[in-house]
């Protein structure tokens, strides 16, 4: 997916340690982006090295972007019953 939007919001950068199925520790990185598209606002994260080598990025709120990215959806709930659809960002541009 590609799309023009304006950055409405930017989260701090964040690590959080986790184990890897082999016991070893690894760190999970992330930086959310709330953007707005037409009528719709949108939440992306950046994960992984894109959001290492976007830490200290300062993105300009209410400038245009292109972001491009992939959706994911994912099912949860005792029963599996609620929906969650999640923006993965690969890529943030200004104009």
């Amino acid at each position: 997916m590609e799309a023009l939007v304006t950055i409405i919001e930017v989260g701090a950068y964040s690590e959080r340690q986790y184990q890897k199925q082999d016991g070893t520790p690894e760190y999970f990185k992330s930086r959310g982006v709330v953007m707005k598209r037409g009528g719709d606002t949108v939440y992306g994260e950046m994960t992984g090295d894109l959001a290492s080598k976007n830490r200290d990025t300062q993105f300009q709120q209410g400038m245009p972007y292109i972001v491009k990215g992939f959706w994911k959806m994912r099912t949860w709930g005792d029963n599996q019953d609620r929906h969650e659809n999640t923006l993965y960002i690969t890529d943030l541009q200004t104009l």
